[in-house]
């Protein structure tokens, strides 16, 4: 089964709780993180997703990342991520 995760637009300290809250309840060997809102993604929320991507890696499970929009694109950039190997925890670990 796959479930689809629909991430704000701003993604900051304050979303932090809200985010770990959602992506630690599903237990679905499939997750689509869809990007597509995003214009602000702080090192909080991203460490959320990091930890999320690796935990479920480790279980066997597989995350993937869609539809980035440009802004999400360029963060991730800046911390050294891509959409693919932001999931990919063997690019990063």
């Amino acid at each position: 089964m796959t479930t689809h995760v629909q991430l704000h637009d701003r993604l900051d300290y304050q979303s932090v709780m809200p985010l770990m809250e959602e992506l630690k309840t599903i237990t679905d060997d499939e997750l689509v993180i869809d990007a597509g809102n995003v214009r602000h993604l702080g090192t909080l929320p991203l460490q959320v997703i990091l930890a999320t991507v690796k935990q479920r890696t480790a279980q066997g499970k597989h995350t993937r990342l869609t539809n980035a929009s440009d802004g999400c694109v360029d963060i991730l950039s800046l911390f050294g991520f891509s959409p693919e190997t932001l999931t990919q925890t063997e690019a990063w670990t």
